[in-house]
């Protein structure tokens, strides 16, 4: 596409589009230009859409550069989130487990130390087997065939024992879970996923039709098909009334399997553990998955964040190496706009005619939660600030040219310092709080705005509901 052609189209888009909704004082209106920023960069591939979902509410959904909302693409890695889906349907129906030995469904695996494999180390990276064996992708074979194929490699490394990414184990697995059901993968994924989700353009054809589907990389969908797969396991495992996992299973799949092991290899950026065909990206002190997610190396990625009670896709079909830093500023766009459940905005940030600071806490408000942290953003840059604590006003009160939403006691519980984006953060531990607290915050800070009043600015103010 012409340069000059890729800036009008991405205008125009961008204006067409609909507006971020607004979240209380915040909204995701950051969102846009970064994805614009990436299709400017790279305008024949750097089209995406992203949607943003809390609590079943639709936040945020929109398309950027050339995309639509319904393109079809090959979604590579992210492939295997719903991969583990189908071998947890499986679990459910008591056809086999996750600790059953791969040899006990195909012959040729029960073995020597192949005999070790279990479908856990197959789905978590743990197994040993081949990673990114030839067998996976040639359209020549059947899943069972490439399976038997792969049997005749030597193991990497003692099963379960280290944690290597790639393909060749969940291959294995899925020619497993055929042999269990007897059906074609295509037909398990159909029955068990795509039909009760209404996931009516995603199936395993990324890479056109095959007798060997990748069970690891091979499946192409759309921003709202993957959209309604990640709700289902926000919502572990129950969307409108439909059980397509049980609790359990999701929450096995959401659990961390490989904390611990030595690393060969890993693609993620920060050598976060596995859990079931999903990394965790995130964990809470007593190690609870915070933050999922399943990302391709085309860049395509669907998320659960259980700290927001929300859950997101992330549609481009590009080299995942360079669009992923994009996707990180998105994310960090989300954790400034999205409130918890438990907390709830006041007002708006003042004075008016300087820049608005926003207030918010970083996951659910609930008593015991010692890892509740309050974040500022778009505070001014290096600048001092203080965190103010009192009971919440609905209305605020004007202090020259700010408004204060606390009141009538207010006390200064910490003084704050920005980083040169305008962000900062407090520890703020519901350890001990009892459930049924209501506290009020905002912050205040020296202002370089040659238009205020007193040479502060102000955040709106945040409630606290102690859940």
């Amino acid at each position: 596409m012409n340069p000059v052609l890729a800036v009008t189209s991405a205008s125009l888009l961008l204006a067409l589009a609909p507006r971020a909704q607004s979240l209380g004082c915040h909204d995701l209106g950051g969102i846009a230009p970064i994805a614009t920023e990436l299709f400017l960069a790279a305008p024949l591939q750097g089209s995406s859409s992203m949607r943003v979902t809390q609590q079943g509410v639709v936040l945020f959904e929109q398309p950027f550069g050339t995309a639509t909302l319904n393109d079809v693409m090959p979604i590579a890695s992210a492939t295997k989130t719903l991969s583990a889906a189908v071998l947890m349907s499986l679990v459910d129906a008591n056809l086999l487990s996750l600790d059953d030995h791969v040899g006990q469904y195909l012959p040729e695996w029960n073995t020597g130390l192949k005999a070790l494999v279990t479908l856990r180390m197959c789905f978590t990276h743990t197994s040993g087997i081949q990673p990114n064996d030839p067998a996976v992708n040639n359209q020549a074979l059947t899943l069972r065939q490439a399976a038997q194929q792969l049997a005749g490699q030597p193991l990497r490394f003692l099963p379960g024992n280290k944690f290597e990414y790639g393909g060749g184990g969940m291959h294995v697995a899925g020619a497993v879970c055929e042999v269990v059901a007897n059906q074609a993968w295509d037909q398990l994924f159909a029955q068990r996923i795509a039909l009760p989700l209404g996931m009516t353009a995603t199936d395993y054809a990324g890479f056109g039709p095959t007798t060997n589907p990748m069970i690891a990389g091979g499946a192409r969908s759309t921003l709202r098909d993957y959209a309604r797969f990640v709700e289902m396991l926000r919502l572990r495992g129950t969307v409108n009334g439909v059980q397509v996992l049980s609790t359990a299973s999701v929450d096995t799949m959401l659990t961390a399997q490989t904390v611990g092991l030595p690393i060969v290899g890993t693609p993620h950026p920060y050598s976060a553990p596995y859990g079931i065909g999903i990394w965790i990206d995130h964990r809470d002190a007593q190690g609870r998955t915070t933050f999922a997610s399943g990302v391709g190396a085309f860049g395509f990625a669907g998320w659960i964040d259980r700290n927001h009670d929300a859950s997101g896709v992330y549609a481009i079909h590009y080299l995942n190496q360079i669009s992923y830093p994009y996707l990180e500023r998105m994310w960090q766009e989300i954790d400034a706009a999205v409130l918890p459940p438990g907390a709830t905005c006041l007002g708006a940030p003042t004075p008016a005619c300087a820049p608005g600071v926003w207030l918010n806490g970083d996951r659910t408000v609930v008593s015991g939660a010692s890892e509740f942290t309050l974040r500022v953003d778009r505070a001014p840059a290096s600048s001092i600030g203080a965190m103010l604590l009192g009971d919440p006003l609905n209305g605020g009160l004007p202090v020259f040219d700010l408004s204060a939403f606390l009141g009538p006691q207010i006390d200064v519980i910490a003084g704050l310092v920005s980083d040169a984006n305008g962000r900062a953060t407090l520890a703020a531990s519901l350890l001990g709080v009892p459930a049924a607290s209501i506290f009020g915050l905002q912050s205040v800070w020296l202002s370089p705005a040659p238009c205020t009043a007193m040479g502060l600015q102000a955040s709106h103010g945040l409630r606290l509901d102690v859940q």
